[in-house]
């Protein structure tokens, strides 16, 4: 069975406040999360992924492959994880992109286990994404950047990962089109379909398991927005196994890394003989999977990168607007 090694997590220490964006578009209500981890000027998905890749390498085996994911690559036609392969002085490895959904850590660690267990590892996993909208549209998506990693082998790890299961609806909550510099979506949408999501796969991995959605130590699970994650509750997820995960409602939606942060939160809170069940979530489809502490994790102090610097609404958007339409 494959295991986590070493692990890294991200977060740009920028964050404006969501409060600062509503009065700005004259948005009533509260906002639904208090700050959103920006990127700076010299920050993308590529960085944010170096720096989270790097703390997962550091003392470890040198990985046979190198899987990213994103749904936001700043560059088209190349291969991302080619480039940070390079960056990272990692010579001869196979670069693999696996693009997709927020969710799509799940699959990459999928395949990860795979190619460890073949005898092919350790394999390098890394999810990063910075997914902009623009004018008052972040207000919803509650667009935020950031990068998790993840080193994946046969032996010699802290967790093993566990059985899988999966639930598949086809909804359009996110998406974009072609080659749209900006997301599309229908909240309303994403708040059912992700319970729908949650419910399928929560229900088929405790029929895989015998064990129940409450027998975990801690859920992990993808947050795009707080109202999603809040259903979580109806399927028998409690506030405690939630407590250290949940970072939506401070930091905002870090797409694609959004999972791999909360699991990167839940290890450094575990001890050996717990249990997490990690909970993926784009596009109609949800992954859960049961991890298995067998050690002590290496502790990263993920949690302490949740705190930034606040920035002003101006620099935000010199930041941000055009970001993927012009160089920066």
């Amino acid at each position: 069975m494959a295991e986590l090694i070493r692990y890294g997590a991200y977060l740009p220490r920028h964050r404006i406040p969501v409060k600062e964006l509503h009065e700005f578009y004259g948005r009533p209500g509260r906002p639904r999360s208090r700050t959103l981890a920006t990127p700076g000027l010299d920050e993308d998905p590529i960085t944010m992924a170096f720096e989270a890749a790097r703390q997962a390498l550091a003392g470890g085996e040198t990985p046979k492959a190198v899987l990213t994911v994103s749904q936001s690559p700043p560059f088209g036609l190349r291969k991302m994880s080619g480039t940070l392969a390079n960056a990272l002085s990692l010579d001869g490895v196979v670069p693999l992109d696996l693009a997709g959904h927020p969710g799509g850590l799940m699959d990459a660690l999928g395949v990860a286990s795979l190619i460890a267990e073949a005898g092919d590892g350790p394999v390098l996993v890394v999810a990063t994404d910075h997914l902009v909208a623009y004018e008052d549209r972040v207000a919803d998506m509650l667009s935020a950047g950031g990068a998790a990693a993840f080193l994946v082998g046969d032996s010699g790890g802290f967790a093993t990962l566990g059985p899988k299961a999966r639930s598949y609806d086809e909804v359009y909550d996110v998406w974009r089109l072609g080659t749209e510099p900006e997301a599309r979506y229908r909240l309303e949408v994403l708040f059912g379909a992700y319970g729908n999501a949650a419910k399928g796969a929560l229900s088929a991995l405790e029929a895989a398991t015998g064990k129940s959605t409450d027998g975990y130590d801690a859920v992990a699970a993808s947050q795009p927005h707080p109202n999603a994650v809040r259903g979580l509750g109806r399927l028998g997820v409690t506030k405690e196994q939630q407590e250290k995960t949940s970072f939506v409602g401070e930091i905002g939606n870090i797409g694609a890394a959004s999972v791999g942060l909360a699991l990167a939160l839940a290890l450094d809170a575990a001890d050996a003989g717990q249990s997490i069940l990690a909970f993926g979530y784009g596009g109609g489809e949800g992954i859960a999977q049961a991890i298995d502490v067998t050690a002590a994790p290496p502790a990263i102090g993920a949690s302490e990168q949740i705190a930034g610097v606040e920035i002003g609404l101006s620099t935000y958007y010199r930041w941000t607007r055009g970001r993927q339409q012009e160089p920066h």
